[in-house]
């Protein structure tokens, strides 16, 4: 065979390795329960990867979605069998028991170097908190959220009702108008046997004094009952037990089949888009209801997402903090203001979103009476106390349990999730963090 034959064969072999795959690129997989169709799931797939793929061709990134009443166990499940993706987004409260699990990696180096410690505390404490353990730094929170109402101006008007309900007397005497005038729910919620039906019960339980870790107590017992009560008499559906996920709640809002519903600030950037507003014409926001008159602001959960690095191959982590530098380093201006219908979590960006973004005015004002909810309950093990409270909530709902038999129940069980000197610790502590918000919020 000639010399230049030879080095034909060998140009057409190394050209088909290519074609076939025979110089693999590096392929991560970036999970999420951000669905595909929603703005942040399309802020990483149509801003993120590309700008990540500019710079190295060779990466490929695989989007995987998993709905969110699967995403947890889901994680669990890949931990145990050595599957876990290369990167997760995922919610703020699992994020302590993932850290204790060993599923996230440290990227306290790759934050100081690449970011700075001014970037790290300009995050707000709360966040700083959830992502970080014994003065390292697993992950990042892109974004905050919490509660309020939104309502239908004009469905209000029809029933008598001059302003939004600032009480929850208000709140109950308004709903009893709109079902008799007009035939409509008054309120729409959340209420599924998951961390999103706990969350939304949370600015009750906490505004009245309540704690995750008292539930036989007075004051959780008189928030469930006041919820209960709104189903007991129509005001609410039953239906709210059964629902996929908060963004129901909007889908029957929309339809006018409720003149108000709790949500999160996340529906300006999911289903109530600016051509729907402008479709509806009247949808407006309130703060959340307190028990009573006088507060400053009802007491919250803060929401929002985290994204970490969960591969150990260290080839694939170098790519996989890169995508999260880019998207804190480059572009969090651009996800802030186009992207996302969520509030910034530091500091420096809230103050220039609340002049660009005026629809988070409410929410922006409410952050300051939010709380994280790991230290409320647990802390790593909060999401089998959420979980406990979320069943409750369903007991009763459905009548199956009298408030005071469903929330006795499930103080029992808390309880036997920790160790008596366990528990007392976590109770202390709930109750030290509810404490000092709610002074804030009556004035104290």
């Amino acid at each position: 065979m000639s010399k230049k034959l030879l080095i034909g064969l060998l140009v057409l072999v190394w050209s088909l390795a290519v074609s076939f795959g025979a110089f693999a690129a590096t392929t991560l997989t970036f999970q999420s329960y951000s669905n595909p169709t929603e703005q942040v799931a399309q802020f990483i797939q149509k801003v993120l990867i590309p700008e990540l793929q500019k710079a190295h061709p060779d990466v490929e990134v695989n989007y995987v979605y998993i709905p969110f009443a699967e995403y947890m166990s889901t994680i669990l499940q890949q931990a145990i069998s050595n599957t876990l993706p290369d990167l997760v987004y995922l919610d703020n409260p699992w994020v302590p028991q993932l850290i204790e699990a060993g599923v996230f990696q440290k990227i306290t180096d790759n934050v100081m170097q690449d970011l700075g410690e001014d970037f790290w505390m300009d995050f707000f404490p709360g966040h700083r908190l959830l992502t970080s353990k014994d003065n390292d730094i697993y992950a990042l929170q892109v974004h905050t959220n919490n509660l309020a109402i939104f309502y239908r101006e004009n469905l209000l008007k029809e029933a008598g009702i001059g302003e939004p309900p600032k009480t929850w007397a208000e709140l109950q005497d308004a709903c009893q108008k709109i079902k008799e005038s007009l035939n409509l729910y008054g309120l729409m919620l959340y209420a599924g046997a998951d961390e999103a039906g706990t969350w939304q019960f949370e600015p009750f339980l906490w505004s009245n004094g309540g704690s995750l870790m008292e539930l036989d107590q007075p004051e959780a017992i008189e928030a469930l009952g006041f919820v209960t009560g709104l189903v007991e008499k129509g005001y609410t559906p039953r239906d709210v037990i059964g629902l996929k996920d908060q963004g129901d709640v909007t889908i029957w809002f929309m339809n006018g089949q409720a003149a108000m519903m709790i949500n999160g600030n996340w529906e300006f950037g999911w289903h109530l888009l600016p051509d729907v507003l402008e479709k509806l014409g009247d949808v407006k926001v309130t703060p959340f209801p307190v028990p009573e008159a006088g507060m400053k602001s009802a007491v919250l959960p803060f929401g929002g997402e985290c994204v970490g690095i969960t591969t150990s191959d260290s080839e694939k982590a170098k790519y996989a903090w890169e995508l999260i530098r880019i998207w804190f380093g480059e572009k969090l201006d651009e996800y802030y203001e186009k992207w996302t219908g969520h509030i910034p979590t530091l500091a420096s960006y809230a103050a220039k979103i609340a002049n660009k973004r005026p629809e988070f005015e409410v929410f922006i004002k409410q952050a300051a009476y939010a709380v994280p909810r790991p230290p409320m309950g647990g802390m790593d093990k909060y999401p089998d106390v959420s979980n406990e409270l979320a069943l409750a909530l369903q007991r009763s709902l459905t009548g199956a349990q009298t408030p005071e038999a469903a929330f006795k129940e499930a103080a029992q069980n808390i309880k036997s999730i920790f160790t008596p000197e366990e528990y007392e610790a976590s109770k202390a502590r709930a109750r030290e963090i509810l404490e000092e918000v709610l002074a804030r919020a009556k004035g104290q």
